[in-house]
């Protein structure tokens, strides 16, 4: 990891570090007036864990994570999901039910349509299982919206009130007295940032959209963010 650090006109200590996880970059700036910059390092640490941790279980193109494993399930066999996992799994059923099916993290199946994610099905004993092996769970950019949902405990838990942390550019959160209009909330972007960039799928069509364009929402939730985003961004282009 790399860092900087400076003592603010105020006295207040700010320390701004960054590292590479989720195919991205990931920069963190924290400031405190109560905390040495040992202790800020150290909870970029701890922050960078669990960041690390969400993205082993998550990353399907990890072919040791938790979701290759359930990528690789013969169909009807369950698998008992991890804490984590199980949350994670959850949440995106819920989001694609509230986006009407636009947030679809199957969408990468093989012969997908409207119905492939009504193939996933979580018990509530924590078990999983698929209809069919051609489902295919893709979380892609979702993961870092629930990282910052995650990252937030662990500032607040640690007396940290003010910072920003900001995953590849369009996952961000901010906290406390920091610049910007975003305070206390995330900021997410979803779309193609050029013209000849195109990786979102509409789902209920299979077709990829083109073109330069993005949509920005405000939220108090990362991972809703996530799913929100890609909702509006989907909807704009239909």
């Amino acid at each position: 990891m790399s860092f900087l650090t400076r003592t603010m006109p105020d006295g207040t200590r700010a320390l701004y570090e960054w590292f590479g996880a989720m195919h991205t970059r990931v920069d963190i700036l924290l400031r405190s007036s109560a905390y040495d910059y040992d202790y800020l390092r150290d909870t970029v640490g701890i922050m960078r864990q669990e960041i690390c941790e969400i993205e082993k279980t998550g990353n399907r193109f990890d072919p040791t994570s938790e979701v290759s494993r359930l990528n690789a399930l013969p169909a009807g066999v369950k698998h008992t999901l991890s804490p984590r996992l199980y949350d994670i799994l959850t949440l995106c059923l819920r989001y694609n039910k509230q986006t009407e099916g636009l947030f679809d993290i199957t969408v990468q199946s093989k012969g997908h349509s409207p119905q492939t994610i009504g193939g996933i099905h979580i018990d509530s004993d924590g078990t999983y299982s698929r209809d069919s092996e051609n489902i295919v769970i893709d979380l892609s950019g979702f993961l870092k919206g629930y990282a910052l949902d995650r990252v937030r405990p662990v500032l607040e838990e640690r007396g940290i009130t003010d910072a920003l942390v900001n995953m590849g550019n369009s996952s961000i959160m901010a906290m406390g007295d920091v610049p910007g209009p975003v305070r206390n909330a995330c900021l997410t972007t979803s779309g193609n940032d050029s013209p000849d960039r195109c990786h979102i799928v509409n789902p209920l069509t299979g077709e990829m959209i083109r073109g330069k364009r993005q949509v920005q929402v405000v939220t108090n939730s990362g991972a809703e963010g996530e799913a929100e985003a890609t909702r509006r961004f989907i909807s704009c282009c239909l």
